[in-house]
């Protein structure tokens, strides 16, 4: 089995207890960040900016909420602001105005729920073509304050902000899936010298549901207003002896994380038992290499090659770790000082998705010509497809 993997690729990393020094944000609930954003609309961009990013919500901010709050703000540093505490948010509560009163269905229906589910997650990724996809990331972190070491000065902290824009073409085949990072096209890359990824929201997210959530321990929460119509949400908790879900350090940093349990939501659709939505918190302890690793994915209808499959829309990854500080002593020997703890947060968005497929025509003898292999195919009807399919 594959498994659902967040890399975080480092430097290095140290093992430490977790003790910010940093300055403490204020925490705000959805209906008083409303207020804020409707009286702050006339305020220059940046100063919207620089309230947005020393608040943290108390609950998840909805999607629909998020869409009409940006479309208050005045320009775009407000509007990233804002997208960074929404992210951030993803992994609480709704508040209760945002949660439909509907009863909760009885067990037997939760039963032939779950059915539906499992159904769905087993024919799902056999069902999926090869097609090839854009993921867009917007990357945001903050800046722990620190000496610096020509001056001896502070560093002063950064709250959250945007450090980098990319965009990736990723390519799913035969079950697997492969970015194509010689594609990157970075506008703004990130100044910390690490890079956090997200791998396997397509074909591994759904198989670790089947092999470790869709369980007896799955647990009603609640009905949810989605963006095609309600869902169904249940909360989940698996312990360290059944999980398949794996943190990721590349192997020349020296560290090996083991596998690790983990807690979250499912949010499914009634009538069909499709997946929606997935949340996934790593049950983490605060003295290993990171503190904090959280997933969440968003599924919803795409057309590919003129047929209708359910896809990642969305994700959000948010992890908190201390790298390693490389620096020289007297003698001009590198060692690796403990760095300040640092949070880091991917937003990515999913789009241009397009069927993945080989012609190969084979001619005459007498033609002049070898034999071809096309270039992926757009289904949009506009001509060859571009990017064009990473080779292998």
């Amino acid at each position: 089995m594959r498994k659902l993997a967040l890399l975080f690729l480092f430097c290095g990393m140290a093992l430490t207890a977790i003790a910010r020094s940093e300055p403490q944000t204020e925490k705000v609930t959805v209906e008083q960040l409303e207020r804020m954003v409707a009286a702050a609309q006339r305020r220059p961009d940046a100063k919207i900016e620089q309230r947005l990013t020393g608040l943290e919500l108390s609950e998840r901010l909805s999607s629909a909420r998020l869409a009409r709050l940006q479309a208050q703000l005045p320009g775009v540093h407000a509007q990233r602001a804002l997208l960074a505490l929404a992210d951030a948010s993803e992994f609480l509560q709704l508040p209760s105005a945002d949660i439909p009163g509907t009863p909760a269905p009885d067990p037997a229906a939760q039963a032939s729920l779950f059915a539906l589910t499992r159904d769905y997650v087993e024919k799902s990724l056999p069902s999926l073509p090869n097609f090839f996809a854009t993921r867009d990331t917007i990357h945001f972190m903050d800046l722990p304050s620190k000496p610096s070491r020509a001056s001896g000065q502070a560093v002063q902290y950064q709250p959250l902000h945007e450090a980098g824009i990319s965009s990736v073409t990723v390519l799913f085949r035969d079950g697997k899936e492969v970015v194509d990072a010689g594609e990157a096209m970075k506008r703004h890359p990130s100044r910390s010298g690490q890079e956090l990824t997200t791998e396997g929201v397509f074909g591994p997210a759904l198989e670790l549901i089947l092999a470790d959530v869709l369980q007896p321990s799955l647990a009603w929460s609640h009905w949810e207003r989605g963006a095609d119509g309600t869902m169904a949400v249940f909360d989940y908790s698996v312990p360290l002896q059944n999980s398949h879900y794996k943190l990721v350090i590349p192997a020349d940093t020296g560290q090996i994380y083991p596998f690790t349990g983990y807690h979250g939501q499912i949010g499914v659709d009634p009538a069909d038992g499709a997946v929606l939505r997935l949340t996934l918190v790593a049950d983490l302890k605060p003295t290993g290499p990171i503190a904090k690793a959280e997933i969440l994915v968003e599924y919803g209808s795409v057309e590919i090659g003129g047929k209708t499959y359910i896809c990642p829309l969305r994700s959000v990854a948010v992890s908190l770790a201390r790298p390693l500080d490389p620096m020289h002593d007297f003698y001009g020997f590198q060692r690796d000082d403990q760095g300040p703890w640092q949070l880091e947060l991917n937003d990515v968005v999913f789009r241009q998705y397009h069927l993945f497929r080989s012609e190969l025509r084979i001619l005459s003898g007498d033609s002049g010509n070898p034999p071809q292999l096309s270039t992926p195919a757009s289904t949009d009807g506009s001509g060859p497809a571009l990017p064009s399919a990473p080779k292998h």
